[in-house]
């Protein structure tokens, strides 16, 4: 008896069976928390387009009226009166006009034609009374010296320079020139006549400088040509 008091006694309670639809239900809970935890961090990092609730204006271009229509052309001026016509016959104390006799330039060129308003005072031939005007002398060319022609006295001397490359090499010799002398006494041109190659244009430059007399034949200055001798040596 004792010994029964002391015994433990386990009497397990019988199982509940859970209710199928309560097994869908939380289910269907459970996934739906997991989707909606998956997609909202996803959705605030997308930046969506805003949503307008209210259009934008739209202004609208006016359009321009139209012109006015040009007024009527006016009415063609009425005719002159009578008091403004031209008269067909000249009015009493008016005479008419007598035409007066055009005047003619009687100046002209000293020695040329006279000028008398007749085209064709040019084409007539000249007669015995016209004067001719005044003609230039023809050039005088140069004379050679000699005979009535004396030559000229120099009155300037340029002596010549000694080439330094053909005075070193020691080159000696006679240039003659032949040089064309206005009437006033001046050179005007110069030509060699005999040549040395390395003394010619020393001559020619200083007989261009030299200045002579003018000469006269018959008491009139003429231009003259004589030659010219120019010596280089080495002393």
């Amino acid at each position: 008896m004792p010994r029964a008091f002391f015994d433990q006694v386990l009497v397990p309670a019988p199982r509940q069976r859970t209710p199928r639809w309560m097994k869908a239900a939380s289910f269907g809970v459970h996934v739906g928390v997991v989707l909606l935890l998956m997609v909202l961090p996803i959705t605030a990092a997308l930046d969506l387009p805003g949503i307008y609730t209210r259009l934008p204006t739209v202004m609208l271009a006016s359009v321009p009226s139209m012109p006015p229509e040009p007024p009527p052309p006016a009415a063609a001026a009425p005719v002159a009166s009578a008091m403004h016509a031209v008269p067909l016959e000249a009015p009493e104390g008016v005479r008419e006009e007598i035409p007066r006799p055009t005047a003619t330039a009687t100046v002209g060129v000293p020695g040329g034609l006279p000028v008398t308003g007749d085209p064709t005072a040019f084409t007539r031939p000249l007669t015995e009374g016209t004067p001719l005007a005044p003609q230039l002398p023809p050039p005088v060319k140069p004379r050679p010296v000699g005979g009535d022609i004396r030559p000229p006295e120099r009155l300037v001397f340029k002596a010549p320079a000694y080439p330094p490359l053909a005075q070193a090499a020691r080159i000696e010799g006679t240039v003659i020139l032949e040089a064309v002398i206005d009437a006033q006494g001046v050179v005007q041109d110069v030509t060699v006549l005999r040549s040395v190659p390395m003394l010619d244009r020393a001559a020619i430059e200083a007989v261009k400088q030299w200045r002579y007399t003018p000469t006269r034949l018959n008491g009139v200055a003429i231009p003259i040509v004589m030659s010219v001798t120019v010596t280089f040596s080495i002393r």
